[in-house]
């Protein structure tokens, strides 16, 4: 079973490669013929034919994965031989009915369902690109919706809201808040630190706590426990300032800020599509 698993992860890790091209442009239509033209048949394995362009797929997957050989005519036959080693494994799998057994069959299938999976993506993403108007446009509508400050402010954080009460209870009688944070807090951390999270804005702590810190003033410490997922938190603002938010062009001069949206919003079209096919289908859970 474990070999079964290793081919599934390597079969899927391919399918994640495939769906990497969705940037690419894709051939024009004299291109795809003389690339059907040029399409030929390079081995036969018991009535099974490999075509030219099955293995420059398989070589493109094999080198990005473990690299190129540098003796182009050995990593033909290196290649060549794999491929045929496999077919024949698949072919004698096959004809012995492993393919019906159940945990194989269900294997297959999730295996199947990713491929077309990221088929559909790529392909949605090759018919609607991301272009740098769009991207323009996303960047004005986040800036709009951004807070336009930022919060420099300690926490502790601890699992129990009775406990965090009782640090409030502390705080009010004059207890430090880092000494707390030090002694107490579960983030370890910050809690080295007294605490401190540095400055923070919108989006870099979960919405819980950020609409805590915007309800407070500088200096002030949170009247109630504030529940997150992570536990229950004291905050403190210490100060305020601010945001400083980049202009378009020096946003889309940042390689990995520009990058991390291209995918956000090629996240989001994948996301309606997936949506629209929910909302169409007839599912039934039990």
């Amino acid at each position: 079973m474990s070999t079964l698993r290793t081919s599934l992860i390597v079969v899927l890790a391919a399918a994640g490669l495939f769906a990497a091209g969705c940037d690419k442009k894709p051939a024009d239509e004299a291109g795809k013929e003389a690339a059907k033209e040029a399409d030929k048949v390079i081995a036969t394995i018991n009535g099974e034919k490999i075509m030219q362009s099955d293995y420059q797929n398989y070589l493109q997957l094999r080198q990005q994965q473990v690299g190129p050989i540098p003796d182009k005519d050995k990593e033909k036959k290196v290649v060549l031989d794999e491929m045929i080693e496999k077919t024949l494994l698949a072919q004698h799998a096959v004809s012995n009915k492993l393919d019906q057994e159940p945990e194989v069959s269900s294997l297959m299938k999730r295996v199947r369902e990713e491929i077309l999976g990221q088929a559909v993506k790529r392909k949605l993403l090759r018919d609607n690109p991301v272009t740098d108007d769009d991207v323009k446009k996303r960047f004005e509508q986040e800036v709009e919706n951004t807070h336009k400050t930022e919060y420099k402010v300690r926490h502790i954080l601890v699992k129990e809201e009775a406990e965090a009460r009782e640090i409030l209870a502390q705080l009010g009688k004059g207890v430090k808040f880092d000494k707390l944070a030090k002694d107490k807090s579960v983030d370890i951390q910050s809690g080295k630190a007294g605490g401190e999270l540095g400055w923070i804005n919108q989006g870099m702590v979960v919405p819980e706590f950020f609409n805590a810190v915007m309800a407070m003033k500088k200096g002030a410490v949170s009247a109630e426990p504030v529940k997150s997922d992570f536990g229950w938190h004291i905050i403190k603002v210490e100060d305020t300032r601010p945001l400083k938010i980049p202009t378009f062009e020096q946003f889309m001069s940042d390689q990995r800020a520009r990058a991390n949206l291209y995918r956000k919003m090629q996240d989001d079209k994948v996301g309606n599509l997936v949506k629209d096919l929910k909302d169409k289908a007839k599912i039934t859970v039990n």
